[in-house]
């Protein structure tokens, strides 16, 4: 059963947005479990109104969610047609650095590197560094589809787990765009791309096959 509800995030008793979405109780349940998660981890739980967020202040590239330990916030835009999912994702990730796994200490450093190279610096191993970011991805997609399994979540896994290949492939991509994707046009929501992905976690990460590089360059994915 479906309701039209309308979420409301309030931290330290400031009013922060309201978004309308269509969830079932077992939706609701999971964003109050990870409002409750954030507190206790004293993060910033951050539901926007809108359908993209800037990185920071600094960084203009738009998403449509992110989680960062450094200024400890979990930031969702809550207009994202996708905005649970996202939930999800970015929950994930507060998971991932809660335990600390190798990887996240890891890509503390790669995504650093990344950002630098995005901006034009020359980076010695670029592809490692992307290598590491797209591990780190993959762990959390598997991380994800594990929560919505657990809580019952009005996702499609099926969908959710194309849409999640088309993302961790883009890792692979960014080495040739050197871009990140707009916001209007991600390799998640983007059909021809999303429906040539696998619906399991058996794809070859390693790198791009020409087919889904050929794709990627089609759909003009981060340039």
């Amino acid at each position: 059963m479906f309701k039209v509800v309308i979420i409301k995030v309030v931290i330290n008793g400031t009013f922060k947005c309201k978004s309308k979405m269509k969830l079932t109780t077992n939706d609701l349940e999971f964003i109050k479990f990870v409002k409750r998660e954030c507190r206790r981890t004293k993060i910033k739980c951050i539901f926007k109104n809108t359908k993209s967020v800037k990185l920071s202040e600094e960084n203009n590239t738009r998403c449509s969610g992110y989680f960062d330990s450094e200024n400890r916030e979990l930031v969702v835009a809550m207009k994202h047609p996708q905005a649970l999912a996202i939930i999800v994702h970015e929950y994930c990730h507060l998971t991932q650095w809660e335990e600390q796994i190798p990887l996240w200490k890891k890509a503390d450093i790669a995504l650093i590197k990344i950002d630098d190279w995005l901006n034009g610096k020359r980076i010695h191993n670029i592809r490692q560094h992307l290598s590491i970011a797209r591990n780190l991805e993959l762990d959390n997609e598997k991380r994800s589809v594990q929560t919505i399994r657990k809580w019952k979540l009005s996702i499609d896994l099926d969908l959710y787990i194309k849409r999640a290949n088309a993302y961790i492939h883009f890792y692979n991509y960014l080495y040739y765009s050197r871009s990140w994707s707009k916001p209007s046009n991600t390799p998640y929501t983007n059909k021809r791309i999303v429906r040539l992905m696998s619906s399991r976690f058996n794809m070859k990460y390693d790198d791009l096959s020409p087919k889904i590089h050929k794709i990627f360059t089609d759909e003009n994915i981060g340039f």
